[in-house]
């Protein structure tokens, strides 16, 4: 028999049913319930954060919900970006970049989704076309979604991010700002995209009334690489410690490396992470390595890697896509770096040149054996016993990419499981079969534990 809803999760069905049904004839009000959902669940993070998280956990569901409710808060001041834009930029005008994946999770995490899924479906948008921007595509074609003074996205990371943007500017009337980030990294690529990231300042400049000081964007960049190498230097205290984490906290963690990069709450967030994991109690059950984003509504998941003795994430490629790991090895069990090379060619007094350097080496840009080699790396430093290969619906890089993911992680002595569904969406996932696929494979990584010892 399956367990009956909990209060709560009545509660928030309820709401989204209630958004949900004023989408069509009352877009406005939509929005704005819907904005005072978010709201709520800020004063939460603020004042009754979740007990069970380590500091540092608590802290990342504080900046994301911050951060996108902030940008709602003051829509005046927003900008409408994707996550993998270089957001110091934003941040050193004093405006709030309003991410697009963000704004859909969050959506979802309130239960309300599927009317914006229905809208942006009516007017022709595919059912294969990816849910975090259905989701966005939806909300402005209902009216629910304020126009931005300004939209402005890069390539990274996918054929959605290319056209919904576009779309977007069209629809709403707003500037549009494109950046192309060539797949590979030289100096002449930095360099075209540093002018890019250029340009991009005099627009906003132009449209939001405002002048940059660049000195305070190099003082954003310098926090977004030591925020970054905090990150890094945690990657072998992951291994053997219980996180006190579940599948939402690992996306909203991700999110405030994004959003956020370069504000001193980020800063500090990594800065507490390092000491929470030191500190951290052991961990004798099972460590997954994730790729791609995951399914944090889905309860029967829940059951199996929330805050849970059995199994855990690890580690995230979505939180670890722009570090570098630059003259860094693992040697007998031990995480040094070479200190004869800097992580970064670029540093903080050469802002632009940094944010271009970061932008095209991202795993998710460039070609997919980059972003299987990182998974690769940041798991057995982590001490995974397993990586979950999640391919969310719509997101043709990740599909495309999976079984190659699976190939050369499991030559490397890594198991792997390659499950669909959907992060946005509750109806294009099938629970049982998750559920079902995903206990199979922790007890195959049991067995095999067992049969190593």
């Amino acid at each position: 028999m399956a367990d009956r809803p909990s209060m709560g999760t009545q509660v928030v069905d309820r709401f989204g049913k209630l958004v949900t049904g004023m989408v069509d004839e009352h877009p406005r009000r939509a929005a704005a319930l819907l904005h005072t959902g978010f709201a709520a669940k800020r004063f939460q993070t603020r004042h009754l954060p979740e007990a069970r998280q380590l500091r540092s956990g608590q802290m990342g569901a504080r900046i994301a919900l911050e951060s996108v409710t902030g940008a709602l808060d003051r829509s005046n001041d927003a900008v409408l970006t994707s996550m993998f834009m270089p957001n110091e930029l934003f941040l050193a005008l004093g405006l709030r970049p309003l991410i697009a994946e963000a704004l859909a999770e969050f959506t979802t995490g309130a239960w309300a989704e599927e009317g914006f899924v229905r809208v942006a479906e009516q007017a022709g948008v595919p059912e294969t076309y990816c849910s975090f921007h259905k989701v966005l595509i939806g909300s402005a074609m209902a009216g629910s979604l304020a126009r931005p003074r300004l939209i402005a996205n890069c390539s990274v990371a996918c054929d959605a991010n290319n056209i919904t943007f576009k779309w977007l500017a069209n629809k709403l009337g707003s500037p549009h700002f494109y950046v192309d980030v060539p797949y590979e990294y030289s100096e002449d690529a930095c360099a075209y995209v540093a002018d890019q990231l250029r340009e991009l300042a005099g627009q906003l400049e132009q449209a939001y009334g405002r002048t940059l000081d660049e000195e305070r964007l190099r003082t954003h960049v310098a926090r977004s690489q030591e925020t970054l190498d905090a990150l890094v230097r945690g990657l072998p205290l992951r291994r053997g410690r219980f996180l006190h984490n579940d599948m939402g906290l690992e996306m909203q963690q991700a999110l405030a490396a994004h959003i956020a990069l370069g504000t001193t709450d980020t800063l500090a967030m990594a800065r507490q992470q390092l000491d929470d994991l030191a500190h951290a109690e052991g961990y004798q059950g099972l460590s997954l390595a994730w790729m791609h984003t995951a399914p944090f509504f889905s309860a029967s998941l829940q059951q199996l890697v929330d805050y849970n003795q059995r199994a855990q994430i690890v580690v995230s490629d979505m939180c670890f896509d722009q570090v570098s790991l630059e003259g860094w090895s693992l040697e007998d069990g031990e995480w040094r770096r070479d200190g004869s090379a800097p992580a970064w060619a670029h540093a903080a007094d050469e802002p632009w040149e940094a944010m271009a350097e970061r932008l095209i080496k991202n795993v998710f840009n460039g070609p997919g054996e980059r972003r299987v080699e990182r998974m690769r790396r940041i798991a057995q430093v982590a001490g995974a016993d397993g990586v979950v290969c999640f391919c969310h619906w719509g997101c043709k890089e990740t599909m495309g990419i999976s079984q190659l993911a699976k190939r050369e992680l499991e030559d490397a002595g890594i198991p792997t499981l390659v499950l669909d569904g959907d992060c946005v969406q509750r109806s294009n996932n099938a629970e049982g079969q998750a559920s079902t696929r995903m206990g199979a494979f922790l007890e195959m990584l049991e067995t095999r534990r067992e049969e190593a010892r």
